[in-house]
């Protein structure tokens, strides 16, 4: 059961396979299940109640595990960008089919590796889809659509635009990407990937834009395990919500102009350090993404 707090915080299938082979056989190179304790389902019936000033929602919805191989000693480092392309379609795939849900409001993506304490060290990714949106993406889709009624542009192009000029943080640079280490990051070497092409939701991945995606992830696991440690990281997806399921007439009227979908990617979450709510960074964005860089151009001179 979900419940919303005195805040407004609320607190709380699939297989690519090889051609001709045969179903629930070898051969499946990206598959989904569903987890096996999960938090949200979506055999549940929908209810909202209010209870005096609060309320609550049923846990309908959906949590879903993304095996991205069939091999376990696969790490992202070692998935090699056929493989990681495939991934990238089944989150795809598997948002496209959630958002037929109406009854499903927002659904989140991530992908930890090295969690500790984590039960599966097999590579996989975790989507959960909820009846509510989720606090980050509520919070960020506020603050979009601020930023848009006072400027009319989009805050994520023109943090590409000033980050393309300062240049300062940028890691890398492709034909559909930029990977920076954002102005004010959260903690060290956080990193984000931003679209040069403007879009709110992540479905409108084009096959050429996921094939570069698909490399550029490639080079930046490797640089993590081959120059920073091998460490533990979270990759999560900002998307657009269900359109289809708004509540009020003119929620998310802008969306498609103030919205601009991304990765973000953190180190070490488990270590993030916070004082009274604000996050404490220790290394300087700029030296972080200038490290990123130099270890990036020393493993595309050792490949």
């Amino acid at each position: 059961m979900l419940r919303l707090s005195e805040r407004q915080v609320w607190r709380l299938l699939a297989a690519y396979r090889k051609e001709g082979s045969a179903p629930n056989t070898p051969g499946w190179q990206v598959r989904v299940v569903p987890e096996a304790d999960p938090y949200f389902r979506v055999e549940w019936e929908l209810v909202r109640e209010g209870v005096g000033l609060y309320d609550k929602i049923t846990s309908r919805g959906a949590s879903e595990l993304i095996i991205e191989s069939p091999s376990h000693e696969d790490t992202p480092a070692t998935m090699g960008p056929d493989q990681l392309e495939r991934v990238l379609w089944m989150y795809r795939d598997r948002l496209e089919d959630l958002k037929r849900d109406p009854k499903i409001r927002d659904i989140l993506i991530t992908r930890r590796y090295r969690k500790p304490g984590s039960r599966l060290s097999h590579p996989y990714s975790r989507m959960t889809a909820i009846p509510v949106i989720f606090d980050d993406l509520r919070r960020e889709l506020r603050e979009s659509r601020e930023y848009y009624q006072y400027k009319r542009r989009c805050l994520f192009c023109d943090i590409l635009r000033q980050e393309l000029a300062d240049d300062d943080g940028v890691v890398r640079l492709t034909p559909f990407f930029l990977v920076v280490v954002p102005y004010a990051a959260r903690s060290p070497f956080e990193t984000w990937v931003l679209p040069r092409q403007h879009a709110c939701g992540f479905e409108s991945l084009s096959p050429e834009a996921a094939a570069d995606l698909a490399r550029l992830l490639t080079g930046y696991f490797g640089v993590l395990a081959s120059g920073l440690g091998n460490p533990s990281f979270e990759l999560s997806l900002h998307t657009a919500p269900n359109l289809q399921a708004k509540i009020l007439q003119d929620e998310w009227a802008t969306i498609n102009d103030d919205y601009h979908w991304h990765l973000e990617i953190v180190l070490q979450p488990e270590r993030a350090n916070r004082v009274g709510g604000i996050a404490v960074n220790e290394v300087p964005p700029e030296e972080a993404a200038r490290r990123l860089r130099d270890v990036w151009t020393t493993v595309r001179e050792i490949r």
